[in-house]
């Protein structure tokens, strides 16, 4: 199974199916913790979540710069318009720069 993103920077997957992910914001290698239990409950049963898997996610995540680019990001595959999609993308990239992120 590949990872299963739940968001920018946040990753559920099957036990040990991944010695590391980075994030797909910032690249930083993702913290993990490993073979949580499964949750309990008819929607999380239905949700695929009833067996124990591990969970990814970025160190840098709480950062405001973070916040930042990751509403760039959601910003850019949502805008139609592919001219406002590449300044959003210089943009994401100076603010990643700026974080010594290349």
């Amino acid at each position: 199974m590949t990872a299963v993103s739940l968001g920018y920077g946040f990753f559920i997957t099957e036990p040990n199916a991944h010695k590391l992910l980075k994030c797909n914001i910032c690249g930083a290698k993702c913290r993990v913790k490993r073979n949580l239990p499964a949750k309990s409950g008819w929607i999380a049963t239905m949700g695929g979540a009833g067996k124990p898997h591990d969970v990814f996610h970025c160190p840098k995540l709480k950062k405001k710069w973070h916040d930042k680019a990751i509403d760039l990001v959601m910003e850019i595959e949502e805008t139609p318009s592919k001219r406002l999609a590449k300044l959003m993308k210089k943009d994401l990239k100076d603010l990643l720069r700026e974080h010594n992120i290349n």
